[in-house]
C-alpha cells in the first residue's frame, strides 16, 4: 500500500466516523431506553459553591393501544372546566441555573426550638418572636405554633441571638446543630445510587423515572402526569390551569369515569417551596389510585379527583438550585427587593389580618391584595370551573404530623367539624396501626396558630365545601423540612390514608 492510499484510507475512516457519530444520536433519541438513565437525571449537583443542574432529555412517547383495556368506555365529557384545555404538550423547564448565582449554604446553622414563647413576648409587650429573630438575628421560621417556634440562625448570629433569647427567658432546645449536613444528606441519596440499583428501581417504575425513593424535580413530576394521562385517556385528563410569574405551567390531572355526575375531591401540594415531602406524596397518592384501578373499592372509583402536586412552580425550583428554605412564590416587587409571596396567606379570606406580614422580605408576606398572585388565582378560577359535587379539599404540607379543618383564621369551627373530627380521628388511627406514627386531629387555629389567608379557610368558608383538611406530613422536627428520603413512601402512605377515609365518607 502505498503512502498517498494509506492516507486516503485513514481519511475516509475519519469521514465515516463523522458521519456515524452524526447519524446516531438522533436514531436512538427517537426511545427512551431506562437502562441508559442516570440515576441522578434530576438532581441538583454541587460543585464547589456553585451549583450545576444536570438534565436528561427524554422524549416522550404516548403509545396508547386501541385494544386498551378501557377501549369499552365512552371517552369522559368534560363538564364545568370545559374553558380549561387538555394538557398535550411535552414542555419541559429549560432551567439551567447561572453559574453566577451561588446557592444559599447553611453551614453551621443551627435549628433551634423556641417554648413558651406566647407569654414571654406579651408581658414585655414585644413584637413577635418571629419577626424579630427573622428581621434582627437573620433567622428563618420553619414552624410556629402556641407552644413553640422553629427557627434556624446563621452561624454568625448564633451567639447574639442565644443571649437574647436567654435575656428574655427563653427556653431553647437544639434540634439540629449543622443545617447543611443535612441538606448534603438529602442530596447524596440519588447521587450514591449505582446505576444497577437505578435499572433494579426502575423496572416497574413510570416511564418518566419517577419513583419515591428521592425527591424529583418539576420536569420529572409534569413528565409522570403526562405518562399517567396517556397510559389511563379514558378516564385521565391533564390541564394547564394557568402559568407563574417565571412562566412556568399549573398542571391538574383529573381522574374521573364519570366527570359529569361524580363527587369532586381537590388534592394540591407543593404551595410551600422547601415542604419537597408534599409534592412527593400527591405524586404517590396519583401513583396509587391508578394502580390496579378496577380493582379499587367503588368509594373511589366513583369520585372524581382533581390533583396538583405542585402549586408553586417557580418556587419549587428554586428551593432545589439555590436556596432549599425557600417558602414563597418568586414574584417580583416594586418598591423592594425582596422577592415573593407566600401563596398560602394570598387567598381572600380574612387576608392581611392574623398570621401574616405585610414587609415583603418575612417569610409570611401576604402579597399586595387578596389574590394578587398568578398561582392564586389560577386555583381559585379552576375551583370554582369545578364546584358542582366539589366535596373535599386536602392540601398537604409539612411538617408536624397534624391533621387540621377550619378554621385557622378566626377561632372558630367550620360547621361541619363534628364529622371532621370523626373522620380525621379514624384516619390518625389508621396511620398509627400502618407507620406507628402520631397524628394530632384538631381544629386549625388550636392544634397550629390562627393565620389567614389560607387556601383551606377560602374552601371552606368561600366554596361551602364540606371535608376540608390541611395535612401536615412527618416528622415533628427532627428533621423538619429536609425530610430523608427514606421516609418518603412511609409518609406518603400516611397522607393516601387520608384521601382514602374521606372518599369513604363521602356519601
Amino acid at each position: 500500500m502505498t503512502s498517498n492510499t494509506r492516507w486516503n484510507v485513514v481519511a475516509l475512516v475519519v469521514v465515516l466516523a463523522t458521519v456515524i457519530a452524526l447519524i446516531m444520536p438522533s436514531h436512538f433519541a427517537t426511545a427512551f431506553d431506562v437502562s441508559r438513565m442516570t440515576p441522578v437525571a434530576d438532581r441538583n449537583i454541587r460543585t464547589g459553591n456553585k451549583m450545576l443542574i444536570e438534565k436528561e432529555i427524554i422524549e416522550e412517547r404516548q403509545v396508547v393501544s386501541e385494544n386498551d383495556s378501557n377501549s369499552t368506555q365512552a371517552e369522559v365529557a368534560l363538564d364545568e372546566d370545559m374553558s380549561f384545555l387538555d394538557e398535550d404538550d411535552g414542555d419541559s423547564d429549560d432551567g439551567v441555573l447561572d453559574v453566577n448565582e451561588i446557592p444559599v449554604r447553611y453551614d453551621e446553622a443551627q435549628l433551634w426550638r423556641v417554648y413558651n414563647i406566647s407569654n414571654a413576648m406579651s408581658r414585655r409587650n414585644m413584637l413577635p418572636l418571629g419577626d424579630i429573630l427573622e428581621s434582627k438575628y437573620g433567622g428563618t421560621i420553619w414552624k410556629e405554633n402556641s407552644k413553640f417556634l422553629d427557627v434556624s440562625i446563621d452561624k454568625k448570629h448564633v451567639k447574639a441571638a442565644r443571649a437574647f433569647l436567654e435575656d428574655h427567658n427563653l427556653n431553647t432546645e437544639v434540634l439540629n446543630y449543622n443545617i447543611q449536613e443535612m441538606i448534603d444528606n438529602e442530596a447524596a441519596v440519588g447521587a450514591n445510587l449505582t446505576q444497577s440499583e437505578a435499572g433494579q428501581r426502575t423496572k416497574k417504575a413510570a416511564r418518566s423515572g419517577i419513583h419515591w425513593k428521592d425527591y424529583h424535580d418539576l420536569d420529572t413530576i409534569y413528565a409522570f402526569m403526562r405518562e399517567i394521562r396517556g397510559k389511563f385517556p379514558n378516564i385521565c385528563r391533564l390541564y394547564t390551569i394557568g402559568k407563574t410569574a417565571e412562566g412556568r405551567d399549573l398542571k391538574v390531572l383529573s381522574i374521573s369515569e364519570n366527570l359529569t355526575a361524580n363527587k369532586k375531591i381537590w388534592i394540591d401540594g407543593g404551595i410551600h417551596a422547601r415542604e419537597w415531602v408534599s409534592p412527593a406524596t400527591v405524586t404517590y397518592i396519583i401513583n396509587q389510585l391508578l394502580t390496579n384501578w378496577e380493582k379499587q373499592p367503588s368509594y373511589i372509583r366513583n369520585k372524581s379527583w382533581y390533583i396538583m402536586p405542585v402549586m408553586n412552580p417557580d418556587g419549587y425550583m428554586y428551593s432545589r438550585r439555590s436556596n432549599r428554605l425557600w417558602r414563597k412564590n418568586r414574584k417580583p416587587h416594586k418598591t423592594s427587593s425582596c422577592v415573593g409571596v407566600d401563596l398560602n396567606r394570598n387567598f381572600n379570606i380574612g387576608w392581611g389580618t392574623v398570621g401574616s406580614s405585610k414587609n415583603p422580605c418575612h417569610e409570611t408576606y401576604h402579597g399586595t391584595s387578596a389574590n394578587s398572585e398568578l398561582e392564586t388565582q389560577a386555583v381559585v378560577n379552576y375551583i370554582k370551573s369545578i364546584k358542582a359535587n366539589l366535596e373535599a379539599y386536602l392540601t398537604y404540607h409539612s411538617y408536624s404530623q397534624a391533621l387540621v379543618y377550619p378554621y385557622g383564621y378566626k377561632s372558630a369551627k367550620s360547621k361541619y367539624a363534628t364529622a371532621l373530627q370523626r373522620v380525621g380521628k379514624e384516619a390518625a388511627r389508621l396511620i398509627k396501626n400502618k407507620t406507628g406514627k402520631t397524628y394530632d386531629v384538631g381544629v386549625t387555629y388550636k392544634v397550629l396558630s390562627l393565620a389567614a389567608g389560607g387556601s383551606d379557610d377560602w374552601s371552606c368558608s368561600v366554596m361551602g365545601i364540606k371535608y376540608v383538611y390541611t395535612i401536615e406530613l412527618r416528622d415533628r422536627g427532627q428533621y423538619g423540612f429536609i425530610l430523608p428520603p427514606a421516609q418518603i413512601e412511609g409518609t406518603a402512605s400516611e397522607g393516601l390514608i387520608l384521601a382514602q377515609q374521606v372518599a369513604k365518607d363521602i356519601s
